[in-house]
C-alpha cells in the first residue's frame, strides 16, 4: 500500500474515532452535569450520602454509557477501517482478471510446447517409417 492510501485510511480512522470520542464525551459531560451538579449541591447542603448517591446515579450511568460509546466506537472505527483497507489491498493485489490472464498465458505457453513436441514426434515417426520402407527395398542385392 502506498503512502497516499495509508494516510487516507489513517485520516478516516481518526475521523471515525473522533466522532466516537465526541459522542462519548458528550454523554459523559451530560451525565456529569445531570448527576454530579445536583448531587454536589445536595452534599454541600448536608444531605445524607444515600440520597446523594441516588441523585447522582442516573448521571453516573449516563457518563458510564458515554465511556462505553467512546470505547466501542473507537474499536468499531478501527475494525471498519482495517477491514476495508485490507479488502482494498486484496482486491488490488489479487485482481481476478489479472489472475485469469496470467493463467491463460501460462496455459498458452504450455500448449505451444505440447504442440511443438507433438510435431517433433510426428516428424520422427514419419522419418522412421521412411527408413523402414527404404530398408525393405534392397538395392543392388538379389
Amino acid at each position: 500500500m502506498d503512502a497516499k492510501r495509508s494516510i487516507r485510511w489513517a485520516l478516516t480512522y481518526v475521523a471515525l474515532s473522533a466522532v466516537a470520542a465526541v459522542l462519548g464525551g458528550g454523554l459523559v459531560a451530560a451525565g456529569a452535569v445531570l448527576g454530579l451538579g445536583t448531587a454536589y449541591e445536595q452534599l454541600a447542603g448536608g444531605a445524607a450520602l444515600g440520597s446523594v448517591a441516588a441523585t447522582a446515579a442516573p448521571g453516573l450511568a449516563l457518563a458510564a454509557l458515554g465511556a462505553v460509546v467512546w470505547a466501542v466506537g473507537s474499536v468499531a472505527a478501527f475494525l471498519k477501517v482495517f477491514t476495508e483497507a485490507v479488502d482494498e489491498q486484496m482486491r488490488e493485489r489479487f485482481d481476478s482478471e489479472k489472475v485469469k490472464s496470467e493463467i491463460l498465458s501460462v496455459l498458452d505457453d504450455r500448449l505451444t510446447d505440447v504442440e511443438r513436441d507433438t510435431e517433433e514426434t510426428r516428424r520422427k515417426v514419419a522419418e522412421l517409417k521412411r527408413e523402414e520402407t527404404a530398408s525393405e527395398f534392397e538395392f543392388g542385392e538379389q
